[in-house]
């Protein structure tokens, strides 16, 4: 079928919209992280899938409807970057469904720790220990008062620092010499 200038200015509009679409469904594949969506991005995503199928579906009835050579090759290109994003989309599903999957075994195998006050002193199990209690169920040593700990900062501060610089010239000196090292040429045996 031959198109008159007015619809061929529609489909390339039309092309320029679906490329819009397509470059944020790529970009939502690319940022998102399957599994771990927020659930506006995750419909907003489902959307955009969904109308990227719709338009492929228009796309390949136009193929086989345009005669125009030049819009026939621009609407095989955008249908195979829509093809290729939806084999990316079928990974990020495929993906997603592995990390549910993987999320889920996780919870079942974690066992639930005992509070520390039950815990036992010494374990004479099997030798299969339970994990070691998390730091907040440990009491803390953070308000425990030293007074070597409190007088540190003083004995770290600038009157113990070499000011006299020869650590620096030391190890410009070194780098000197393997910069000269690394220029002369190796003997070969």
């Amino acid at each position: 079928m031959v198109l008159l200038p007015e619809q061929q200015h529609k489909i390339r509009g039309d092309l320029t919209v679906t490329q819009a679409n397509m470059a944020i469904f790529s970009e939502m594949l690319s940022e998102l992280t399957p599994g771990l969506e927020h659930p506006e991005d995750r419909s907003m995503f489902e959307q955009l899938h969904a109308t990227c199928r719709a338009m492929q579906t228009r796309l390949v009835e136009l193929i086989d409807q345009v005669d125009d050579d030049k819009l026939t090759a621009d609407l095989l290109e955008v249908n195979d970057n829509m093809n290729n994003l939806f084999l990316r989309y079928d990974r990020y599903e495929k993906n997603k469904s592995q990390s549910q999957a993987r999320q889920g075994a996780i919870k079942k195998s974690i066992p639930q720790p005992r509070p520390v006050s039950e815990a036992p002193l010494i374990d004479f199990s099997s030798g299969i220990s339970d994990p070691p209690p998390s730091f907040s169920q440990v009491p803390s040593l953070a308000n425990f008062q030293d007074d070597d700990a409190a007088n540190l900062a003083d004995w770290i501060g600038d009157k113990n620092i070499d000011t006299d610089g020869a650590t620096t010239q030391e190890f410009d000196q070194f780098l000197a010499e393997r910069a000269a090292a690394s220029d002369t040429p190796r003997k070969e045996k």
